[in-house]
């Protein structure tokens, strides 16, 4: 890596693509996270299509593919500060593959319930948090510092294409293949991601004392906590991955099917429009990295995001959510960049790994737990009230932190 950094740095570099390495991560995170939505979107449509299940059982289903994050992420930072981040992320990808194969095998052989799709859940689940936070780690790494915001730009760009790609795509296997295809073209899509990482190269790994993982989680915990746009930051992150994403991403699916009578699995084209207005602001982003008061922006893009939730639970047509989850990724796409970009540059890179694990913790480990509770709740008032309830929750929470702390708002 340092030969490639000393010739970096005599020259001017367009765009975070440029660096090789980085370009290869970038690649690798694509077809990953290809997997990943494909996953979740997969699980939601087998349970409540392929097995006839309700949104409770919907939702335990995405709260077991989950919930590992919580009780894994923060070793997995621990690890990502300490290991060969190449190795880590081979390793992480090659035990997910394994599962993704065993479901596939039980699928063929016609022996997958719903048991077997909770125990399968956990596993993938485990296998992802393992991998996670080195992806968001790598990236600070791989890039001078001035290219961070168009780096992490691009990871959300790759994001949303994986999010146009994969929910379709899948969809379209499951038509042709049945639930058979779903699982098959994410094998394809695992072997292939780990031909792109073979020839990745990372930085050499600092030798330093190793403590127990209470007190590496303390020192990422003392980093956020000391820092009050950090603490906001975290609170807004925890908040939309409690309502608003989980919202979106879950309790929708389960509206589909039992406010609007459509088969679920057709959740996949929300997702890819909303996915395309992701990939329109993170491009816009990515070009104007150097913008100021970027912690204003990501904020005003939360409360339009929110609101345009609290819409989308009472919309009463297909055609209605289309246009709304057009609008939702186009505030998205600030949200995602923004948000992860202005964590990474308030990080030391030696605690990048912990930091971003903390960050993954709260993103994605808490949704399973939304997704639990608003399972819950939807069997009660219904799925559409919930997302209205959790888009308004989240409004005035993010229209607080914009009044109230104004450094925040600042924030370049």
């Amino acid at each position: 890596m340092s030969d490639e950094s000393d010739d970096l740095a005599g020259h001017e570099i367009a765009n975070a693509l440029s660096v090789s390495d980085y370009k290869r991560l970038w690649l690798n995170n694509l077809i990953y996270m290809f997997v990943g939505n494909a996953q979740r979107f997969a699980v939601g449509w087998l349970v409540l299509d392929g097995f006839g299940g309700n949104e409770t059982r919907q939702g335990l289903a995405v709260f077991m593919l989950g919930i590992p994050m919580a009780f894994i992420v923060m070793q997995a930072g621990a690890l990502a500060d300490r290991v060969n981040g190449r190795v880590l992320l081979m390793r992480s990808q090659l035990c997910l593959l394994v599962v993704v194969a065993a479901t596939l095998l039980l699928l063929i052989m016609g022996q997958l319930n719903y048991p077997w799709v909770l125990i399968l859940s956990v596993l993938s689940g485990v296998a992802q948090a393992f991998g996670q936070p080195v992806r968001q780690a790598l990236i600070p790494l791989l890039v001078p510092d001035r290219l961070l915001m168009n780096a992490v730009a691009l990871n959300a760009l790759a994001m949303t294409t994986s999010m146009i790609l994969s929910a379709p795509l899948v969809k379209i296997a499951g038509d042709l293949y049945d639930f058979e295809g779903v699982y098959g073209v994410q094998v394809i899509m695992l072997v292939l991601g780990l031909l792109v990482v073979r020839r990745m190269r990372t930085p050499e790994v600092k030798e330093a004392p190793r403590r127990r993982l209470l007190q590496e989680t303390a020192s990422a915990l003392r980093h956020v906590v000391s820092d009050i746009r950090l603490r906001v930051l975290f609170l807004l992150l925890a908040v939309a991955a409690l309502s608003v994403n989980t919202a979106v991403m879950v309790t929708m699916q389960a509206k589909l099917k039992e406010e609007l009578l459509r088969d679920s699995g057709d959740m996949a084209y929300l997702l890819a429009v909303m996915a395309l207005g992701i990939a329109i602001t993170s491009v816009i982003v990515m070009r104007r990295g150097d913008m100021k008061r970027k912690g204003g922006k990501f904020q005003r893009a939360m409360m339009c995001g929110s609101a345009i939730v609290a819409c989308m639970g009472q919309a009463s047509s297909f055609r209605v959510l289309i246009p709304l989850f057009f609008l939702m990724g186009l505030a998205g796409g600030v949200y995602i960049t923004m948000n992860q970009g202005l964590i990474q540059s308030n990080t030391p890179k030696d605690l990048m790994g912990r930091v971003m694990a903390l960050y993954l913790l709260v993103q994605a480990g808490l949704m399973p737990l939304g997704a639990l509770g608003l399972g819950w709740a939807a069997s009660s008032i219904g799925t559409g009230n919930v997302i209205t309830i959790c888009g308004i929750i989240s409004l005035i929470v993010v229209i607080w932190t914009h009044l109230g702390f104004p450094t925040v708002r600042n924030l370049d």
